[in-house]
């Protein structure tokens, strides 16, 4: 005779999980996170000079304004891997059709703005500096650029695009 046997099947086994020293323990850290938290100091700011809106209401400009404020244009050109390649300075709307090459180098970036910077001072006028970037600079060399301007006393830094249609 044949007997077959039945496996039994285990009876059903709450586990032992306590719940409240995990409640606990989760809220102590949470306190203490909250308590110790202490943000980044933020960023510090850079006085930008944006582009102008387009379109916006008519309005005719002076024909001679005296406080208009002499503008210069400074190209940086990028190598592949994102550095300085060359840089050149021109005045706008000045009779110089050259622009002056700055090489690659931000000291003599900084050399021929000090100089721009003490004419300007000599005649009592401001200037405005435009920064135009090739699209594969590098940020940290953008900013090192208009930290430059602004220690040697430039309040008014467009950095913009080469592209025109990209402005």
């Amino acid at each position: 005779m044949l007997t077959h046997k039945r496996k039994k099947v285990p009876e059903h086994v709450d586990p032992d999980l306590p719940i409240v020293p995990m409640l606990d323990m989760t809220f102590q850290l949470l306190a203490f996170f909250i308590m110790t938290f202490k943000p980044a100091p933020t960023e510090g700011q850079i006085a930008l000079a944006l582009p102008k809106e387009e379109g916006g209401g008519i309005s005719s400009p002076s024909p001679i304004d005296e406080n208009k404020p002499l503008e210069y244009v400074v190209r940086v050109e990028a190598t592949d891997d994102g550095r300085i390649a060359s840089m050149s300075l021109i005045e706008k709307g000045s009779a110089a059709a050259l622009p002056k090459d700055l090489k690659a180098d931000v000291q003599t970036f900084s050399n021929e703005l000090s100089k721009i910077s003490q004419q300007l001072t000599q005649q009592n006028k401001t200037g405005k500096l435009t920064l135009e970037i090739d699209d594969k600079l590098v940020q940290a060399y953008v900013v090192q650029l208009v930290d430059q301007a602004i220690r040697i006393g430039f309040s008014d830094i467009s950095p913009v695009p080469i592209d025109p249609k990209k402005r």
